[in-house]
């Protein structure tokens, strides 16, 4: 039933004064009916007697405020009034009166259910402890507060029960108390789309609404932080990120553990909390409204379910760092080699003392590539590193882990070099063609956000820098090619002449004008290279050498600039043998050239024609 009037509530908890009542907005009259259709006809179980449940909502001061009252509150209080009334399993009462936390009044619910509740509601207002109810258990707005926290703890750890949804974790903040006794801590929505997910334990009673399956479900996805804690609760759902977009912003768990329900004892009382509970499409949705009608009556007393935590979790792959036992045993499977002890200190020997140009400020640069692809992937790892460090020009953070280069964690790089990527598809997992259909939709989404992210990084302003293998990677993505400047399409391996196109360059200082020879391996660039788009900063000096017959213009680009966007991009071909990262002329040239793109080293990316 929902409570209308002040005076009606009275009689109801027997108060010797009440503050008026919020009155939840009312819904259309087909998405009611729907509702209703929807629920269940029965509870799992008979109640052992009448149950009475308040279902509270956000107090009527805290309402206009409130992100989910157009939708989820009234909808969530039209939802559990019809389960009530249907199944009678549960007489429902509808308040967002504070007085029903009174430690007089509270004690007349056998459960709560906290529907999308939030702010800090558990505080009176100034009318409140003015009120004859509240003001005899303190003068002021703290001490009354002190006796309703104590009371709802009180009525929970007596042996009654909490159900939480969705937004209900979010509210009173300033009480870390709360936190504990749902379970856990919102730390934002990652999701509001269809995700996977995972039924943990199929027999528990709570998740009998989905029959022992996992399933899917669009919804705006929760994740939690401290004090969300396994070994302290009972995980029912969670996401399945191998079925899941995984390509989001701001998923900032590392264990990738998302709970999506769980049941926890307080004292001698029970809670249940789900992330269930946004899209006003849910309230009509029969499965969840069958796991809100078990949910309510495991907290009422009726429906009987463990809550011990259970040690295990779904072991679930997701994309991240490679492990440091991996990545050794893919480059021992490859026979790609690490750096010696004394090539290191080669590359330490050879690298200049100083930048090319002063840093503006504090740089930071990613340098992005799975080591085992190719076999200068470590050597470039170590000379960057190397490079940063000995010059002062920038840090260099090495990594493959792909959510860094997600639009909420790219941009605090001030450049991206791509280290001979070389792969088709490094974004997706080795084994991709082995999975399944879902799991290789979740895949290609990831796998598209990634490739958008660094467009988008790019195009706003920033850097990429590609070494050597940078331009085989990536065949099938035209953007990348046309922001690369040109796609691998055959290769020499031998001692050349480099001259440089445009020796008064910047990022061509290293040559001082000169011809520059070295054994390396050099990329045939094809489309959509041109001289149109690009400025070539060096090429083969064929006057110096004999024609490797790769390319009828005879036009052998080696390194080169160009602006994508408001950002700038330097690529070089340069980058395969293990002896050029011990080439000072080599490591001059791609320092400038890193430096050029973040901003330091000022030059034109003009296009020239041959």
């Amino acid at each position: 039933m929902r409570v209308r009037n002040s005076t009606y509530l009275c009689l109801l908890v027997s108060m010797a004064a009440c503050s008026g009542l919020f009155s939840a907005e009312q819904i259309p009259a087909q998405r009611a009916r729907k509702i209703t259709e929807a629920a269940p006809a029965k509870p799992q179980v008979a109640p052992g007697r009448p149950r009475r449940v308040l279902i509270w909502i956000t107090p009527a001061h805290l309402m206009a405020k409130d992100p989910h009252k157009g939708y989820c509150i009234p909808y969530g209080a039209a939802a559990f009034e019809a389960l009530g009334r249907k199944t009678g399993a549960f007489e429902p009462v509808v308040s967002g009166d504070l007085a029903v936390y009174l430690p007089e009044n509270i004690g007349r619910f056998d459960a709560i259910v906290m529907n999308n509740s939030s702010g800090p509601w558990i505080t009176p207002t100034d009318s409140d402890v003015a009120s004859q109810a509240f003001s005899k258990y303190g003068a002021d707005k703290a001490a009354v507060e002190e006796v309703l926290r104590k009371s709802l703890l009180d009525y929970v750890g007596g042996g009654r029960g909490i159900m939480a949804i969705h937004y209900a974790i979010g509210a009173n903040r300033h009480w870390p108390q709360f936190q504990q006794l749902i379970g856990a801590k919102f730390t934002g929505h990652p999701w509001n789309e269809e995700v996977g997910v995972t039924v943990e334990e199929p027999g528990h009673p709570l998740a009998a609404a989905f029959g022992g399956k996992d399933f899917r479900l669009a919804d705006e996805i929760f994740q939690y932080g401290d004090p969300y804690d396994r070994s302290k609760l009972r995980v029912l759902l969670s996401l399945d990120p191998e079925r899941t977009n995984m390509g989001v912003k701001w998923i900032n768990r590392r264990d990738n553990d998302f709970a999506l329900a769980w049941v926890k004892s307080h004292g001698k009382g029970r809670i249940f909390y789900t992330s269930f509970g946004h899209r006003t499409e849910l309230y009509w949705n029969a499965q969840v409204l069958k796991l809100y009608l078990d949910a309510i009556q495991f907290v009422t007393g009726d429906l009987d379910a463990p809550t011990a935590p259970r040690p295990d979790r779904p072991a679930r792959r997701a994309p991240g760092p490679t492990a440091p036992e991996v990545r050794a045993a893919k480059m021992k499977a490859r026979n790609i080699a690490s750096p010696t002890e004394k090539e290191i200190q080669k590359i330490e020997a050879a690298a200049p003392d100083k930048p090319a140009a002063k840093p503006a400020k504090p740089r930071k640069v990613l340098v992005w590539g799975h080591a085992w692809a190719h076999q200068p992937n470590p050597y470039a790892e170590v000379a960057l590193e190397i490079l940063g460090r000995k010059t002062g020009a920038f840090e260099a953070i090495v990594s493959d882990d792909p959510r860094l280069l997600l639009g909420d964690r790219l941009p605090q790089f001030d450049g991206l070099v791509m280290n001979n990527i070389h792969e088709r598809d490094p974004f997706l997992a080795d084994d991709f063609a082995k999975r399944t259909q879902e799991q290789k939709d979740a895949a290609r989404k990831f796998d598209e956000a990634v490739k958008q992210s660094i467009l988008e990084y790019v195009r706003s302003g920033k850097a990429v820098v590609g070494i050597h293998a940078a331009t085989a990677a990536f065949q099938n993505w035209p953007e990348y090619g046309e922001m690369i400047g040109a796609y691998y399409g055959g290769h020499i391996l031998q001692e050349v002449a480099i001259k440089p196109d445009d020796a008064e360059h910047p990022i061509n200082a290293c040559f001082e004008g000169k011809p520059f020879r070295i054994t390396d391996e050099i990329y045939i660039s094809r489309e959509p290279y041109s001289r149109a788009r690009l400025r070539v900063l060096a090429s083969l000096d064929l006057s110096r050498m004999e024609d490797p017959q790769k390319r009828p213009d005879k036009d052998y680009a080696v390194s080169w600039v160009r602006t994508y966007g408001r950002g700038r991009v330097f690529y070089t071909t340069l980058g395969h043998e293990a002896a050029t990262y011990w080439n000072g002329v080599f490591l001059q040239h791609l320092l400038a050239g890193i430096q050029f793109a973040i901003g330091d080293l000022e030059g034109e990316t003009a296009p020239t024609a041959k």
